[in-house]
């Protein structure tokens, strides 16, 4: 993957968790909504000013949109948390009892 394609990823990541879409953080922004699409797949790479702006409106710093290592890290600890909020009581305690019983 080429550093194009992994600050795409980078920004739909923390754009994800911070549940905006690729409309709103375009509107945020004050880019067309199929900017952020095309940044998103690699296609696209925004100048310093609009990736100040993308960093601001996502609540990271700039640096932290280069960060490409600890990209599945963060997603699969948001993933699971985000999982566990949808499911119902007695389907918590279930997933609980699997996790544990992987430590």
């Amino acid at each position: 993957m080429n550093t194009k394609e992994l600050l795409g990823l980078k920004v739909k990541e923390i754009r994800k968790l911070r549940k905006i879409t690729q409309e709103k953080l375009a509107e945020l922004i004050d880019v067309d909504s199929g900017y952020i699409s095309k940044l998103e797949v690699g296609q696209n790479f925004p100048s310093i000013g609009t990736l100040e702006k993308i960093a601001k409106v996502l609540d990271v710093e700039l640096y932290e949109l280069f960060q490409f290592a600890v990209v599945k890290e963060i997603d699969f600890r948001n993933e699971l948390i985000s999982i566990y909020d949808r499911l119902n009581k007695e389907k918590q305690y279930t997933l609980y009892r699997v996790a544990k019983d992987l430590l």
